[in-house]
């Protein structure tokens, strides 16, 4: 039902558009596509998806593209939400069941269309992270530091779903399925990576104040530390000879990032194989199939730019791109998958003004074979278009960002604008179909969003030099909407700013820092007291030493920097606020805690700044309810409606 508030914004649109056709409802832009998730088979036989399960979260489809038979199947209640392909016809499927809360990782059987095993029943506390080739029943798993109610042995461990009876019930301790635990060296934990037989070859520990790379080449080698820094390399994929990495590495002397082939025996980086001026390889990552029994073929690869790049690293891969460009003209065209002989391939398809549209291209037959439409619900000749905007800030740095522009007014005056920082900071946003970003300019807003300095996937300059200068960052925000506003596709005098995370910090820093600037602010999940996060962070730095260590390295002991945390800190600054804020917050949010916003309530309300306040008592740095996000959506709307 719509509140006055909404039924006035309502008119306020469809006078000033001159049209008195409906809004496209919140729920459009809200609900779960009609299908996601495609992905292929190793023999290209069977496909997999999810469709809407009607519940929370997505029902598993499987189809013969042999026989061109295709089956959902319900899987007793429980909805899926993510799987992968384990070999050539089986799943590795997570599942949660929203009666009773349980969760489950079990093996689907394509072909026999059904379950075959699981390896985790009831309660959550073990990441399975690969399968292992060697044997059909392995798999390697993480059991995490538990902080509540689980005191089991924790580490890494072969599980076995020949140790997991089927239909088990009230089960509180998935160890009972370890085969072997597996010894590593000490240190803190920061996550593992495994090639394309499954097996352990990367390890990455904190200890002794620093980020450790361990490597091995198989699985009885011994681990090797291998020499580099973790904020300037990133391991992107393996080689089929284990002496080889391919890695993207920020050389101190370098303006960017480069895509390099690394041999491991010598530490030797090799001769660079690409790199972009503007754009980083430590963000990219290779699409590679597995041809056999540790073959593994290298086709494309892949980063960001303005809009996403797919480089072709193989001959036969490049003719395939150039026959589905052909076949797909004007759209932006990306392999994602596809099988071991490179007969059949997954595309995701788009335009810019529509959700990628899944297709399977036949090589053989020169074919495409469209699945359903993702949102068909959403046209795309109503859709806005994300358009790639350079600016300038004020030190003369070079930076990139996305504006997105709703239907000309009929009365020829410019949208007011929504400035959308995205969080992170150590992030980006991408082009590409948003349906929050399609919300608001089908609301008749612009929407900016900046990659300011500290965003990822750029050069040093961006994204490295000034990576916890958090006013710098606000300083970019400002720049790029005063250069947005000058060349006057925007009405300056109707601003606001909103985001989340870091982008709710950059939220409360522009209404306090730029009092003249916004009209009003959104914040959800935001840091106002970095001295709090700090206090935060050291509280479960039994569990996590490492960011912790960082922050207090990079920002300073708030002990001993009064001066820098007082001035990057905009809780300290509310007075200066002239616009309403509005805050909201998960109450179960681990990275940022709640306490965050109350003490930005109170502090709004000690200063008389009007503001308004929205918490999920259930929810956590993000919304994992459909219910919950349309609420915030629609609140944000009436937020908008009435102040800006």
């Amino acid at each position: 039902m719509l509140t006055v508030s909404k039924r006035l914004f309502l008119l306020f649109i469809l006078i000033t558009t001159g049209s008195f056709a409906a809004l496209p409802p919140t729920d459009d832009f809200v609900r779960w596509p009609d299908i996601n998730q495609v992905t292929i088979s190793e023999t290209g036989r069977y496909l997999a998806f999810a469709t809407p399960s009607g519940r929370e979260y997505f029902n598993l489809n499987i189809t013969d593209l042999k026989t061109g038979q295709s089956e959902k199947y319900e899987l007793q209640g429980f909805d899926i939400f993510d799987f992968d392909w384990i070999d050539e016809g089986r799943l590795l499927v997570r599942a949660y069941h929203p009666a009773n809360h349980q969760q489950q990782i079990a093996i689907f059987d394509a072909a026999k269309g059904k379950i075959t095993g699981y390896l985790m029943h009831e309660v959550v506390n073990m990441e399975v992270i690969d399968h292992l080739r060697r044997d059909p029943a392995l798999f390697i798993a993480n059991f995490p530091i538990a902080r509540t109610w689980d005191t089991g042995r924790t580490g890494l461990a072969i599980i076995s779903s020949n140790r997991s009876p089927s239909g088990i019930s009230g089960v509180k301790d998935n160890r009972y399925m370890v085969k072997e635990w597996l010894t590593i060296p000490d240190g803190e934990y920061h996550g593992v990576d495994t090639d394309i037989e499954g097996e352990l070859r990367l390890l990455l520990l904190y200890r002794d104040g620093k980020m450790i790379f361990l490597y091995r080449t198989g699985p009885e080698a011994p681990w090797q530390t291998l020499p580099f820094d973790h904020e300037r390399t990133t391991i992107i994929s393996y080689d089929q000879d284990p002496d080889y990495l391919y890695i993207g590495h920020y050389a101190p002397d370098s303006t960017t990032s480069t895509l390099h082939r690394y041999r491991v025996s010598t530490g030797e980086f090799g001769l660079a194989l690409y790199s972009d001026p503007y754009y980083s390889m430590n963000d990219a990552w290779i699409l590679k199939v597995r041809t056999g029994k540790g073959k593994v073929r290298n086709l494309a690869l892949n980063y960001e730019r303005d809009v996403r790049a797919q480089l072709p690293l193989d001959p036969e891969f490049a003719e395939v791109q150039k026959e589905i460009n052909a076949l797909l003209p004007g759209r932006l065209n990306i392999i994602y998958d596809c099988d071991k002989n490179l007969e059949r391939f997954v595309v995701a398809s788009t335009s810019g003004q529509d959700t990628s549209r899944y297709v399977v291209y036949t090589r053989k037959d020169k074919a495409l074979m469209a699945l359903p439409e993702s949102r068909p619900w959403l046209k795309p000749q109503e859709a806005s278009l994300m358009r790639p905007f350079r600016f300038t800030a004020r030190d003369g740095l070079q930076l990139e960002g996305y504006l997105s522009l709703p239907a000309p007014r009929a009365d020829g005056k410019k949208p007011p604008l929504i400035v959308n920082p995205h969080g992170g900071p150590w992030a980006r946003d991408k082009w590409g179909f948003n349906t929050k970003v399609q919300f608001f300019t089908s609301r008749g807003y612009a929407v900016f969003q900046p990659n300011y300095r500290g965003s990822t996937g750029y050069n040093t300059a961006i994204s490295k030099t000034d990576s916890f200068e958090f006013r710098k960052m606000h300083d970019d925000v400002t720049d790029g909407v005063h250069q947005l506003i000058k060349q006057g596709v925007v009405d300056g005098d109707h601003v606001a700013i909103f985001g989340g995370s870091f982008g709710g910090y950059l939220a409360v820093a522009g209404a306090a820092f730029e009092p003249d600037l916004y009209r009003c602010a959104v914040t959800f999940a935001g840091v106002f007291d970095w001295q709090q996060l700090i206090r935060q962070r050291w509280a479960d730095s039994k569990y996590d030493k490492f960011n912790y260590d960082v922050l207090v390295e990079k920002l300073g002991d708030p002990k001993q920097q009064e001066a820098r945390f007082e001035a990057m800190s905009p809780i300290n600054h509310v007075a200066a606020i002239k616009c309403p804020v509005y805050v909201i917050h998960g109450k179960q949010d681990g990275t940022v805690n709640y306490k965050q916003s109350t003490k930005l309530l109170s502090e709004l309300a000690a200063h008389n700044i009007p503001h308004e306040k929205l918490f999920f008592d259930t929810e956590y740095h993000g919304f994992s309810d459909r219910k919950h996000y349309r609420e915030f959506l629609e609140a944000v709307e009436t937020f908008l409606a009435k102040n800006l």
